[in-house]
């Protein structure tokens, strides 16, 4: 279930959001839906690739790590300006950790290691609508990626402008797509409720002017596709289950659970149909159930991952 970026207070933020979460998404990822995308990325000697919504680098770290990407040209794009320094921090942090040969130039990164790895990093500030319209003659990229995003755009309207940035046969991995069900343990009586007026507010949901997002996304996305002249090699489930074990959560998945639940509050405390008190007594309820290391948390969630035709126009 993807969150909506909003103001919150001091003790939630995005980024801390975002670096908790790496954990959950690493077991999320399908994995025999990567093993197709490196399979398809060995054949190419040179990478360019752009990532949206790209948040705080933490899928390029992790591809890293699992040997899938090597060599390659990596733009980060997203919206929010002071999470792209946040990621040009993380990702020079997370990369001398690694041994890695950092350097830094007009705020782009340079990351090496002898032949083994050698990557260009940087770092593209806008809004998607806004990328999409005003990058006419951008040279298309060899893999687009979208990590627990397209639940936050308008897929039937930006789709097929997002797969002419590929080029012809260029490769797409969308991921963490969100699919309409999400589930605690312990059960309570206001889930179902709860969850169904969140989910809908998903559908409803407007960001910069546009319609944004659905809560059925993962399963639109295949129609959506084809119809956007993309072919489908591999999906598969992706689903966020974060559980406790010992009174304790893995990393800092605690503190993922806690803006989850901070986010559904401030959501649903917007919707005159919640009752004010049922819905304060379920969120503190989820939260000392957190603290305790009680709450199973289980959100459907599809990865996909393919080819651009070669019969749609670039948009060069």
């Amino acid at each position: 279930m993807l969150l909506a970026r909003q103001r919150m207070p001091a003790e939630y933020t995005y980024a801390r959001y975002l670096s908790s979460k790496r954990s959950v998404d690493d077991r999320a990822l399908n994995k025999d839906v990567v093993r197709q995308l490196e399979i398809a990325v060995k054949e190419r000697a040179q990478l360019n690739v752009l990532e949206l919504g790209a948040g705080l680098g933490t899928m390029l770290a992790r591809l890293v790590d699992w040997g899938v990407i090597r060599h390659a040209s990596y733009t980060l794009l997203d919206v929010e300006a002071r999470l792209l320094d946040d990621a040009r921090d993380w990702l020079a942090e997370w990369a001398t950790s690694k041994g890695f040969e950092v350097k830094v130039d007009a705020g782009d990164l340079r990351i090496r290691r002898e032949q083994e790895v050698d990557l260009e990093v940087s770092f593209s500030c806008a809004e998607l609508g806004h990328y999409l319209e005003g990058n006419p003659s951008m040279q298309p990229v060899d893999l687009l990626i979208a990590n627990a995003f397209l639940d936050l755009v308008d897929v039937p309207t930006l789709l097929p402008h997002m797969l002419r940035l590929l080029a012809p046969g260029g490769l797409y991995w969308f991921t963490i797509n969100y699919d309409g069900e999400t589930i605690f343990q312990p059960a309570h009586e206001h889930d179902q409720q709860f969850m169904r007026v969140y989910n809908r507010s998903m559908d409803e949901r407007l960001r910069f002017g546009r319609a944004a997002g659905s809560s059925r996304t993962g399963r639109l996305l295949f129609g959506a596709l084809a119809k956007s002249g993309a072919s489908v090699s591999a999906a598969g489930a992706s689903d966020w289950i974060a559980y406790g074990q010992g009174g304790r959560y893995e990393a800092d998945e605690a503190y993922f659970l806690h803006h989850i639940i901070y986010t559904i509050d401030e959501e649903l405390k917007r919707h005159a149909e919640i009752a004010a008190g049922a819905l304060a007594d379920w969120v503190a309820l989820r939260h000392k159930q957190i603290e305790c290391g009680e709450l199973l948390y289980i959100a459907h969630q599809v990865d996909l991952f393919g080819r651009r035709e070669p019969s749609v126009q670039t948009t060069t």
